[in-house]
Formats: C-alpha cells, sequence, structure tokens
C-alpha cells in the first residue's frame, strides 16, 4: 500500500503494538494509493475508545466512538501564486462494531470502500484497489437510489474527475445524468464545497466538461447563467482546454469560470452561498477589469490600485493575466502595465493616503476645517494630485490644495484637470 504521513504510520504502530487491529479506509486511501497528500484520514480499530483516549490524550471526543486528532496546520500564503493551504493531518479514529466488511458498506464508492492494515492483507470486497489503478468510479450499491436520498453525491463523484482524474463508469454516468435535477435539493454550502474543490483540482478541464455534458452547470449558476450563446460555448470550451495551465488558486479559477457566463455574470455569482469577501471580488471583476486593461500609464494605475488596495489590485491582475494564458489574448498590455508598476515602485512613487506628506491631523491644524470626517474626504483628494505629479507631495503645496479644494467644489470635482493651480 501508498506511503503514509509520518503522524499517520505513528498512530497506526502505536495502536497495533497495544495489540489492536486498526485500518485506514475512505477517500484517503485513494488519494494516497494516487500519490496525493490527503489531509483526512479515517481509521477504524477494534480497540475500545477508552483505551484510544489513553493512548492518545491530546485527542478530541466525538460522540462515543470517535477520537479525532489534529495535527494539522493552517498555511496562509501572501504569494498570490501560491494557494492558502493545510499541512499535516486530521485522523478520525472510529470503534469498529462489526467486522470491517460491515463498515465498507457505508462508503458510496468502491475506491473509498478499502480497509488498509498496516501489517495484514487490505479488505477490498468491492475491487477498489482495481478501480484506483483504472482511475474509474463506480458506486457502492444502486447509484440511482444514493442520489434520489443524497443528491450531493452526484458532485462528490464527480470530485474524483476534478481532483484525480477518474472516468465514471457508465452506470454511474447514466444514474448522474438522470438524476442531475436533483441536485436542486441538495444545500447550497455543500454544492459550493465540491464545486471549489474540484475546479482546483489537477483535471478542472475534464471536470468542467463533465459538468456541462451532464447537465449540472444550472445547479451551479441557475438556470439564466446556463452556456447558452456562441461566444459564451465558445469560451467555456477553452476555458475547459486551458484551465489546468494555469496556478491551483480557488479564486482565480472560480473567476475565469464565471466570465464564461457575460450576459449573466452576477446572477451566476450570486447563485452560491461564497464567503462574502470572496463574492466581493468575484463580482467586482466583471466591472474591473476593462478598466485595469486600459491603465497604461502611471497615473491611471496609481488611481486604480489607491482606489482598490493591493489585495484586490494583485487579484485582477493575476486574472487578468490568466486571461492571456487561457483564452489566448494578446499580452502587450499585461506586459507594459507590469512595466509601470517597476517604476512605480522604484521611484517610491505615492499611491495610497498613507503616502502623503499631511495628514487629516494637518489639516485640521492648518486651519482648514475641524472636521476630521471632511480632513479624510480632502486627504482622498490629494491623491489625485500626487498621482498626477509627485512633485506635489510636499507639506505646503498639499495643504494649499486641500485648502483650495475645501472652499471650492468645481476646483475638487476637476482637480484632475492640468490647468489646475
Amino acid at each position: 500500500m501508498a506511503k503514509k504521513p509520518k503522524d499517520v504510520t505513528t498512530i497506526l504502530n502505536k495502536v497495533t503494538n497495544a495489540g489492536y487491529d486498526i485500518y485506514c479506509a475512505g477517500e484517503c486511501v485513494a488519494a494516497a494509493e494516487l500519490g496525493q497528500e490527503p489531509l483526512d484520514w479515517d481509521m477504524y480499530t477494534t480497540c475500545p475508545q477508552e483505551k484510544v483516549r489513553e493512548l492518545f490524550p491530546d485527542g478530541e471526543a466525538i460522540g462515543k466512538r470517535t477520537t479525532r486528532l489534529d495535527y494539522s496546520t493552517f498555511v496562509e500564503s501572501n504569494d498570490l501564486n501560491v494557494a492558502d493551504h493545510y499541512d499535516g493531518v486530521i485522523v478520525d479514529i472510529v470503534t469498529l462494531e462489526g467486522s470491517m466488511e460491515d463498515q465498507l458498506r457505508i462508503y458510496d464508492f468502491t475506491c473509498e470502500a478499502i480497509a488498509d492494515h498496516p501489517n495484514k492483507a487490505a479488505v477490498d470486497p468491492y475491487g477498489g484497489m482495481s478501480d484506483i489503478k483504472r482511475r474509474l468510479l463506480q458506486p457502492v450499491g444502486d447509484a440511482n437510489d444514493k442520489f434520489k436520498d443524497r443528491p450531493i453525491l452526484m458532485l462528490k463523484a464527480l470530485r474524483y474527475v476534478g481532483l484525480y482524474g477518474f472516468d465514471l463508469s457508465r452506470d454511474l454516468y447514466n444514474a448522474i445524468k438522470a438524476n442531475a435535477d436533483r441536485l436542486q435539493f441538495a444545500d447550497k454550502e455543500e454544492i459550493l464545497y465540491e464545486f471549489s474543490t474540484a475546479i482546483n483540482g489537477n483535471y478542472a478541464g475534464k471536470y468542467l466538461k463533465m459538468l456541462k455534458g451532464l447537465g449540472l452547470l444550472p445547479q451551479l449558476v441557475g438556470e439564466g447563467g446556463m452556456v447558452s450563446d456562441r461566444r459564451d460555448k465558445n469560451d467555456f470550451d477553452t476555458l475547459c482546454d486551458n484551465i489546468d495551465r494555469i496556478k491551483h488558486i480557488t479564486l482565480r479559477r472560480l473567476g475565469l469560470f464565471y466570465l464564461c457566463f457575460d450576459k449573466h455574470y452576477y446572477q451566476a455569482v450570486d447563485y452560491l452561498p461564497h464567503e462574502e469577501l470572496d463574492k466581493e471580488y468575484l463580482t467586482d471583476a466583471k466591472k474591473e477589469l476593462p478598466k485595469l486593461y486600459f491603465c497604461g500609464d502611471d497615473k491611471s494605475l496609481k488611481k486604480f490600485i489607491c482606489r482598490h488596495g493591493w489585495d484586490k489590485y494583485n487579484f485582477f491582475d493575476k486574472l487578468a493575466k490568466a486571461q492571456v494564458i487561457v483564452f489566448g489574448y494578446s499580452d502587450h498590455r499585461v506586459i507594459g502595465r507590469d512595466a509601470v508598476l517597476k517604476e512605480i515602485l522604484e521611484q517610491h512613487q505615492p499611491i495610497f493616503v498613507e503616502d502623503l506628506k499631511i495628514d487629516a491631523d494637518d489639516i485640521i491644524e492648518a486651519g482648514i476645517t475641524n472636521d476630521r470626517e471632511r480632513a479624510e474626504e480632502l486627504l482622498w483628494m490629494l491623491t489625485d494630485v500626487v498621482h498626477s505629479k509627485v512633485q506635489n507631495n510636499e507639506r505646503d503645496k498639499l495643504l494649499k490644495y486641500a485648502k483650495t479644494f475645501n472652499k471650492s467644489k468645481i476646483r475638487a470635482a476637476f482637480r484632475d484637470v492640468s490647468w489646475l493651480r
């Protein structure tokens, strides 16, 4: 069987040395066999829970039959080219009631229904190991019955396609196609989890093609967001062909996916319950990407970055670069924008309010206004002044402009016009 992480091996050895059987089962077995590093591990043992908790006093009791051991850490990357991820493992140790063969019946697919013992032959009643080698997904039991009771399993099946490159057996494919409409009854949080996980896999293009072919797209974007006109179809097909060429950044891949639903973009984004910040980024991308396209000089680029902040700018910038890779757009504007930004940063040109040589207290102390909110509003106006001319970022000049803008609404409104003094 496949090599396991150190923490997993330590747990297996500790339980077997205590005189009990213990098995790994479920998706973790399939993932490990395919060379992946699964986070979640299911283990089943003949060891009573009292003894399990004696062996692992740092474990968390989950009901009467399960102890959870969390040896994972969340790694938040500051590099937008590297996805946030978990290192380590989370292990659930379940005390068996009955045989291991009985326990395997709970699993949905043959590749999960394998019990891997550290010192004995694997328990594999459904031929799951052979299916893993063939990357063929087959159900345990009748798929139609499963999908009627738990329609989310259709997306779970396709997650094996997106993450591991599985093919679906003919019976499984036909069962999903016949029950596709039932996905509307699944919990949307679960739909989003399955979708966002699979689209970030190594086989996302194959996954998206299968979603479309099985008629599941309306359950991800709403009926109005179906790939309908010729342009959307071409974009979607191109995305399927090329999405695996870009990095595994979930939000970036989601952005490219939603951009294929041009006229129904906002409806598609709204359909699933994205986290608030993710939804904001995705929603803004539609209207802001065209604006970023025309940011070819330092003034317009600094203004764009100032308005959105670095995090959102980087998301838009990386999304635009992903469009070049996936859809074959010209890269000359991207190259030009990178050159402009490099010069801005090398010269330490002011971009944000925090880069100004004055702050709200300076405006108040100069007697321009006693209203702090108004002072902060004037600071935002002053960023336009320094974006136009770096030389304006001096205390006396900025206070003079602030005084002018405070007195004259017309001067404030036309602060970007070159004749303003």
